[in-house]
């Protein structure tokens, strides 16, 4: 497999200052202390595949809901940038497999306007029903200005409202540079569970419903029905020898729902970058040593680099040693903070092994 990205560098963002993870691998796992900042790295780099895009920027906002809020964005954007500078800079860097180094820098500047009730309505997608009065009284907002520049040269302008809950709807840009998935620990619980891509790729699929016996020894398939009453909606069904007629899956733990997410995520980001945010959550230990194996076998095979957190001494020590050839694609890295700098420890997962085994070193 051939690496996207060998180094990664955020110069600013959020709590994190001059941060830079060396001698990427194909698969790396950032582990470390809360608020080190493992979750905000996975953030930053989900935006490597469009950074002009405003939109590619919401999930390092967190102003992802299914509930509008006035303000959500605007607060969201706000609180992206470095908590303890006076200038609103997002900066980060990263060396592609060809050596290439580019940098990506998105800025926010701050305006006072005035706006009418009818302008503030179309911000938000809305349009007045009301004739529009004369002299339409104005209401103090605050704009946010944004500029994203990629390797100097502005790439994209923006504008976000303090009073805005809904963002333009624009057509999806080209990828800038290869294609990222995120996942967080509770996509798997979240009702929207999309496994069509698993589904659709027969040697993958076979192999798959092994996992899944770890979970349920009687699993025979899973199928994928549309609803009659619902045409674009997806129903998934399990088929087990003990029972005669097909299940639902979300009569399954969440266990089973998150080894799915998981394995399609790496079908369907293929060639690209996978984003694992606490990769264990739900998954027992005992199903742990055969979904960690074939998920990270399958992401060689695909041509996938992966990005893993997690605080979990076990889930690490697993994926470490659930097979001894995945060994030398592997990196662990442990993020800390000390006086209010960041830092980065990194060892090849046979260098961690042996140094928790013959040194009593603690990985996390």
């Amino acid at each position: 497999m051939k690496k996207h990205i060998t180094q990664f560098t955020i110069h600013a963002y959020k709590g994190i200052n001059d941060l830079t993870l060396p001698d990427l691998n194909c698969i790396n796992v950032l582990t470390g202390d809360n608020n080190s900042g493992k979750t905000s790295v996975l953030e930053l780099l989900s935006t490597i595949e469009a950074p002009q895009n405003t939109n590619s920027w919401i999930l390092c906002s967190r102003a992802q809901t299914s509930r509008a809020r006035k303000g959500i964005y605007f607060n969201g954007f706000y609180n992206m940038f470095p908590i303890d500078s006076d200038n609103s800079v997002i900066s980060y860097s990263f060396t592609d497999k060809n050596s290439t180094t580019q940098t990506v820098i998105l800025t926010a500047d701050m305006e006072e306007l005035q706006m009418s009730e009818q302008e503030m309505h179309q911000v938000n997608g809305l349009r007045s029903v009301e004739p529009v009065e004369k002299e339409e009284s104005l209401t103090n907002v605050i704009c946010m200005h944004l500029k994203t520049f990629i390797n100097d040269t502005k790439v994209n302008e923006d504008a976000i409202y303090d009073f805005q809950y809904r963002l333009p709807k624009t057509a999806r840009k080209s990828t800038y540079f290869t294609k990222t998935v995120y996942v967080s620990p509770v996509d798997h619980a979240n009702g929207s569970l999309n496994i069509n891509q698993l589904l659709s790729d027969s040697e993958l699929y076979e192999k798959s419903i092994e996992i899944f016996k770890a979970f349920d020894e009687n699993i025979t398939s899973i199928n994928a029905i549309e609803k009659d009453d619902f045409p674009f909606s997806t129903e998934y069904m399990v088929l087990t020898k003990n029972h005669r007629k097909a299940l639902p899956l979300n009569a399954y733990g969440d266990g089973i729902k998150k080894a799915l997410l998981l394995l399609n995520a790496v079908v369907y980001v293929e060639n690209g970058i996978l984003l694992l945010d606490e990769f264990e959550t739900a998954i027992h230990t005992s199903a742990m040593n055969s979904v960690f194996s074939w998920l990270l076998k399958s992401a060689l095979n695909l041509n996938t680099q992966v990005f893993l957190t997690s605080h979990s001494k076990e889930a690490i020590d697993t994926l470490l040693q659930c097979d001894e050839n995945l060994q030398p694609y592997i990196n662990l890295y442990t993020l800390y903070k000390a006086n209010n700098k960041n830092y980065v420890r990194t060892m090849s997962a046979k260098e961690a092994l042996h140094a928790q085994k013959n040194l009593g070193l603690e990985l996390r």
